[in-house]
């Protein structure tokens, strides 16, 4: 099935301006992407993104006509490129993670980010943003760092052209076999009806209790909740501040990508689920979009 997706990809410089790989036919373009990005509220991601990466699919490195691609946990992806979209030829079949594609669906395929994983990609051109849930590898051609699904990239409004200079951004683990996100327009071109998402689901009264207790077991358990990234220490340090109560919470300051952020972690759990479910009062504090991550 690989080989056959990645015969009818390079195949596709003979077809329709749906696979042209010749980005001449772009009209011009926001090369920022920071005055047209629509940024996304919380309530728009809360429901779709994880708390745990544990059940991601990272994969080890490959070549496809040549190229060489290492999949990579990367939370601060942040990059501007061709994005195109596929359809019809792949729909039905598995995806790289197992999953069925429906071309009808907000889905897209990356070379390297985790799978499942959710993102938000950006038309530069018109400033229209979906969010989609990745869970296929691919697009395997030129520059190009994306594949939306023919629904996303109807949602973008350049199907009909076929590419478009989009900026992906990765904001976190999707749920294991969680629907992707809805449309959010109709096929008219009219705003669809918004999908309301579930309130957090509030944690028993000892969950306080038990998250104090559990994470003052200073180097026990290799599970973690991280609260938040910041670009300034001091926010991050006020956020560290605000959780101090409920027991060993700490800041980390990493690099990438050329810039340095500061995350803020609460706790250490020698299970997941015991994490998960210390994570759950958290809305109480204000944080909603804490998720668990593995430490060594």
């Amino acid at each position: 099935m690989r080989a056959l997706r990645v015969f009818l990809v390079l195949a596709c410089t003979v077809m329709a301006a749906a696979c042209s790989s010749t980005p001449s036919n772009l009209r011009s373009f926001d090369s920022s992407g920071e005055r047209l990005a629509r940024p996304l509220s919380r309530t728009e991601t809360r429901s779709l993104i994880a708390r745990s990466s544990a059940h991601q699919k990272v994969g080890n490195p490959y070549v496809v006509a040549g190229e060489r691609y290492v999949p990579r946990r990367d939370d601060d992806y942040d990059e501007i490129g061709i994005g195109s979209w596929y359809g019809p030829t792949f729909h039905g079949r598995a995806t790289a993670n197992g999953e069925v594609f429906d071309q009808h669906l907000m889905t897209a395929a990356h070379t390297t980010l985790p799978i499942p994983s959710i993102a938000e990609v950006t038309n530069l051109e018109n400033g229209r943003s979906v969010i989609v849930r990745i869970n296929d590898r691919g697009p395997f051609v030129d520059d190009r760092i994306i594949d939306l699904s023919r629904a996303a990239a109807e949602e973008l409004d350049y199907r009909s052209r076929g590419l478009a200079r989009v900026r992906v951004r990765y904001l976190g683990p999707a749920h294991a076999g969680a629907e992707p996100p809805a449309r959010t327009h109709s096929s008219n071109g009219e705003p669809a009806q918004a999908v309301p998402t579930r309130a957090p689901t509030p944690a028993p009264a000892h969950a306080a209790t038990a998250a104090s207790q559990q994470s003052q077991i200073a180097g026990q358990g290799r599970f973690t909740v991280q609260l938040g990234a910041f670009g300034m220490r001091a926010n991050a340090e006020n956020l560290r501040a605000r959780v101090a109560d409920l027991g060993d919470a700490w800041v980390e300051e990493t690099h990438g990508n050329g810039r340095t952020l500061y995350r803020v972690y609460l706790g250490r759990w020698a299970s997941e689920q015991a994490a998960v479910d210390a994570a759950r009062q958290l809305s109480s504090y204000g944080i909603y979009d804490s998720r668990i991550v593995t430490i060594g």
